[in-house]
């Protein structure tokens, strides 16, 4: 009777753990039938930076389409060139920003060989900001360099705060982690999630953490993360300089728990059916 009722508690609390995924959701395309959002809480629609200027639709010259049946289940987006023109998403609502006590996550899935699908150079999946990379900036990449390259999480401040004096820091002495594990493959999809807690406080008590395939891989602390979003046109940057398929964007507008996210990768299909 006792390991009866703990199977019933476990599935309660699974259930209340998927429930409560939905309201937090803010954005999510599942690129099953086109490049639009499936849900948005802002702009839908997908934007190509053309000559550093967002136009709606897929201005790519057929270098990213979208790959029927190539997806966790239905489409996925494929990315073909280094040069192809950036993809992204408007931010506004869709990527839920908080002057004070800010948190979040960004789940996606990807599925490439980062030693013989990716050119030279740095790689980034995807990239959220209204200024540069290294300024008030999130985003996850393929490092330059290394057989394997380091798959690394970057969560930097504004930049006036996490580098004053506009130094050429050393890369391990930024605001980045690099993953423990090399999960990435040509032939098997990789689920990709980053949390962020106790952003815009003032102190340095902000985290931020990498997942792959539902394992927590490591944590940016110790840093002041001031984030000066407010006012300003944030993007949701995706396939920078990427070769491979990309599928299942969310944002959700709170730090999902490591079981959360476990769940989401093992559910290995459209988190649409999660959420049901």
């Amino acid at each position: 009777m006792a390991f009866g009722l703990a199977l019933a508690a476990s599935a309660t609390v699974a259930d209340a753990a998927d429930s409560s995924l939905k309201p937090a959701l803010t954005f999510y395309a599942s690129f099953d039938s086109g490049t639009d959002a499936d849900l948005a809480k802002g702009d839908k629609r997908l934007f190509t930076l053309v000559d550093k200027q967002p136009k709606p639709g897929n201005h790519t010259d057929g270098m990213t389409r979208l790959a029927k049946g190539k997806g966790l289940s239905g489409g996925a987006l494929l990315f073909t060139r280094r040069k192809a023109k950036w993809l992204l998403y408007d931010g506004v609502k869709n990527f839920q920003f908080a002057k004070k006590d800010w948190s979040g996550t960004v789940s996606f899935w990807l599925k490439v060989d980062p030693v013989n699908d990716l050119d030279p150079g740095y790689v980034d999946p995807i990239q959220v900001t209204p200024n540069t990379w290294n300024d008030a900036s999130f985003f996850v990449d393929f490092n330059k360099d290394g057989n394997p390259r380091d798959f690394r999480l970057g969560a930097f401040a504004d930049k006036s705060v996490w580098n004053p004096g506009n130094k050429n820091i050393p890369e391990p002495e930024r605001p980045l982690v690099p993953a423990k594990s090399t999960p990435f493959n040509r032939d098997k999809w990789t689920h990709v999630a980053f949390t962020w807690e106790h952003f815009n406080t003032g102190n340095k008590n902000g985290v931020a953490t990498l997942y792959l395939n539902g394992k927590k891989e490591g944590s940016i602390t110790g840093w002041n993360q001031q984030f000066s979003w407010s006012g300003k046109p944030h993007r949701i940057l995706i396939g920078l300089n990427y070769m491979g398929l990309f599928d299942e964007l969310a944002c959700f507008n709170r730090a999902l728990t490591a079981r959360e996210i476990k769940r989401i990768h093992d559910h290995q299909a459209d988190l649409a059916t999660l959420l049901k």
